[in-house]
């Protein structure tokens, strides 16, 4: 069991979060947290705890028929129901207080499907070209997740994410590659348009744990020891990562710090039965719950 029939009933009844002030969303979706079910609630002990680096619930109660997956972006954001952004904010505010890039959405919940066009780009939005190991919004000059939040709606079997736990990584790796990771040799692409970069490591601690940002479309070295040392970041991602097939009515938790995650490549029909997510984020930070952060200009 997910949640109570109480909390199932009133999942049936959460008010839309696309809307310029989400906080009745936030309000409902947090009273909800009360009524999640005991064995839910000690998965998300786990998770906040550090035992757990990723998690995924399956089989969480939609009862909604949803519509066809869109193929332009954005999506639309009018919808009979919208009990599958109530699990999301509910799982969400259980972990911490939700937030947004205006880059991606200019809501709290953004949208990942293959969009015509964009089959072979680097960003989520892709479907033929794998979607390399990263952590999201590794690169932001204002926060990083501390979880994301992946809400299946429609799989493809062909589509497979990949994790891998940053301790796992760092066993692979000679000591040399270990210690520059944690040097500032690094360029991260903040922004393309504008073109933007920042510099700085790929590890670091935090609370004394092992923290992990890098993205691999967007992240370069910058002499031959760091552009040396990606290789073999790369490799070690490969050889460790776990495959967790995306399930209708499943909800995937990243622990974003701890974790690099990526996908394989798929073919997409555009026949409205493509995979489609719904996405969140995370932090643990005293940000106002809500924010919807833009870039420093």
């Amino acid at each position: 069991m997910f949640v109570t029939p109480l909390g199932r009933k009133q999942l049936s009844r959460i008010p839309t979060p696309y809307c310029a002030q989400a906080e009745e969303f936030l309000e409902q979706t947090r009273l909800c947290c009360a009524h999640l079910a005991p064995e839910t609630k000690t998965i998300i002990r786990k998770l906040t705890t550090g035992a757990y680096t990723h998690y995924q619930f399956t089989g969480v109660p939609i009862t909604k028929k949803m519509p066809p997956t869109p193929e332009t972006y954005p999506p639309p954001e009018h919808s009979p129901s919208y009990q599958a952004e109530g699990i999301i904010g509910c799982i969400a505010q259980s972990l911490g207080r939700m937030f947004g890039y205006r880059e991606n959405c200019q809501h709290l919940i953004y949208d990942i499907y293959p969009v015509r066009g964009y089959e072979q780009s680097g960003s989520f939005i892709n479907s033929r070209k794998m979607l390399g190991f990263h952590s999201d919004g590794s690169a932001h000059t204002k926060l990083i997740p501390d979880y994301t939040l992946l809400f299946c709606i429609r799989s493809d079997p062909n589509s497979i994410n990949l994790i891998t736990d940053v301790k796992n990584i760092v066993k692979q790796l000679p000591k040399w590659v270990m210690d520059e990771l944690f040097e500032p040799n690094f360029l991260h692409i903040v922004s393309q348009n504008p073109p933007r970069t920042i510099r700085k490591p790929i590890l670091s601690h935090e609370d004394g744990e092992l923290s992990i940002a890098y993205d691999d479309e967007t992240v370069s070295g910058t002499d031959a020891r760091s552009k040396n040392a990606l290789e073999f970041l790369n490799q070690a991602s490969e050889q460790t990562a776990s495959p967790i097939k995306n399930h209708p009515n499943s909800l995937l938790v990243l622990n974003n710090k701890r974790c690099l995650h990526a996908r394989t490549a798929f073919t997409p029909k555009y026949n409205g039965e493509d995979r489609w997510i719904k996405g969140t984020y995370v932090s643990c930070t005293p940000i106002k719950n809500g924010t919807i952060l833009t870039l420093d200009p």
